[in-house]
């Protein structure tokens, strides 16, 4: 290999790297809960649980309502820490 198509390989392995755990921008690349709601869970439809990553440094817990609306709520209140745990109690095990 010539000199410059190894200084080009390494330029651009270089960004490979630097690159690797940037979030992607857009929808997946950013939390999708900046504020949370309080609620009643008598009225939760469906809950949502996407766990810390790259997306996002926070656990987001995002819950459908019956009457279809979808609210972010705060993964510190006491039903959802039931819900959370019971939900990773009833996972099966490989």
């Amino acid at each position: 290999m010539n000199r410059t198509t190894t200084i080009m390989i390494v330029i651009l392995l270089l960004c490979a790297i630097t690159t690797q755990g940037t979030p992607i921008s857009g929808s997946q690349g950013r939390c999708q809960c900046p504020q949370t709601t309080p609620i009643n869970p008598r009225h939760i439809k469906s809950l949502n649980y996407i766990p810390k990553g790259s997306h996002c440094e926070t656990l987001e817990i995002i819950v459908t309502m019956k009457n279809g609306n979808r609210l972010c709520v705060s993964p510190d209140a006491g039903w959802v820490k039931i819900i959370i745990k019971a939900t990773k109690g009833a996972r099966p095990h490989n």
